[in-house]
């Protein structure tokens, strides 16, 4: 008999899957490859999320043109000659007129030879304005091989700088040069620097956390540019006529995710937002958000979630019933809709007894500690 009985739960479990077939949910790689597939060039994408490890690579390990993103490696090694006291953030640089080159930035447009600044400052201007005259400052002061040699150190080994910016001449590495252009790099290793800086690894925490400013004023918003607002991204960008590149590290209520994009031999060789490589980098961006933060809502959403003195309502009533369950019979609370000083100090109290952070206030984690549904706690309507 039971036998029969398995057998037909078998054949009903069959009918069942036939008519409502499972549908994995999708993965990373779902949502990125179409958009890859739909670009009109080379594109070279790694994702990696810090704290679970989860990751998406496609062509991670090809070398590729960086553009100015290789700057970001530049400003590493400079800090880390800080650290080793080869060279100074303070010490005062002299811009001379045959310093300044053309392209990105705004020492050469805007300030006269003669003028000085530290080394600090050229090297927030080759990041936060990708300045190259800053750039080439910086490097004159490190050194032009240092940065390749620090990233082998590393085993960064497609990580490199090849020449002075707009300084072709210059070059160490002349095929490279003639390949790549300024500089080149692999997607994994970009994400693979950006997990050390992040990990601290690369320099001091102090100097950890200056590098990490740098990059949070990076005035292109490629990786961030359709994020919400309240987001703060680190990240470096590089372009030039065909290559748009950007790597950096949204960081995410779930933990930091370090994210790189290169793109080269792109159709679209336009200088405006809506080129072709601005956007992938973006739409990328967005969906590595989306999938590490489903149910990500905005702060003024999140405030109006929380409970807390002034709150009015059915679900301060569900909270007031909920704590009276935790509360000795005298201490028992009025439920009126009302949080007042009374829920307030019972809200406190519970939290003291629970060894939790007395703030007064609940949010969800706190709801659902007190026994409360999940599905109770929704924004007001």
């Amino acid at each position: 008999m039971s036998a029969r009985i398995l057998s037909l739960g078998a054949a009903l479990w069959l009918v069942v899957g036939l008519a409502f077939p499972l549908v994995a949910a999708e993965t990373l790689a779902d949502k990125l490859q179409p958009l890859i597939k739909g670009h009109a060039g080379k594109v070279a994408v790694a994702v990696k999320h810090l704290k679970t490890g989860e990751s998406f690579a496609h062509n991670a390990d090809e070398p590729m043109p960086t553009a100015s993103l290789i700057k970001l490696a530049v400003m590493v090694e400079a800090y880390r000659q800080v650290e080793a006291g080869k060279v100074d953030l303070q010490a005062k640089i002299t811009l001379k007129q045959e310093d300044k080159v053309p392209g990105s930035g705004i020492l050469t447009p805007h300030f006269s030879a003669g003028m000085l600044l530290p080394l600090v400052d050229a090297i927030h201007l080759m990041i936060v304005y990708s300045d190259n005259t800053a750039t080439n400052l910086v490097v004159d002061q490190i050194g032009l091989p240092a940065t390749n040699a620090a990233m082998e150190q590393f085993d960064l080994p497609h990580t490199k700088l090849h020449s002075k910016v707009f300084r072709g001449t210059t070059s160490i590495l002349p095929e490279r040069s003639k390949q790549f252009g300024l500089g080149s790099t692999t997607a994994a290793e970009m994400v693979k620097l950006l997990e050390m800086l992040a990990a601290g690894k690369l320099a001091s925490a102090a100097h950890t956390a200056a590098m990490q400013k740098h990059l949070a004023e990076c005035e292109g918003k490629r990786l961030s540019r359709d994020l919400p607002s309240e987001i703060r991204v680190q990240q470096k960008t590089g372009s030039v006529n065909a290559v748009r590149t950007v790597a950096g590290v949204l960081e995410l209520p779930s933990g930091n995710v370090a994210v790189c994009v290169l793109t080269s031999e792109n159709q679209d060789r336009s200088w405006l937002p809506t080129n072709a490589g601005e956007v992938i980098a973006a739409k990328i961006g967005r969906v590595v958000f989306d999938h590490f933060e489903p149910g990500w809502k905005p702060a003024a959403q999140r405030q109006n979630l929380t409970l807390k003195l002034g709150s009015e309502g059915l679900r301060v009533e569900k909270l007031q019933q909920g704590l009276n369950m935790h509360l000795p019979s005298e201490q028992q609370i009025t439920v009126d809709g009302d949080f007042g000083m009374q829920t307030r100090a019972a809200v406190i109290q519970w939290q003291r007894a629970t060894k939790q952070s007395e703030s007064g206030d609940v949010d969800l984690a706190t709801w659902k500690k007190l026994g409360l549904s999940e599905g109770d706690f929704q924004p007001p309507k």
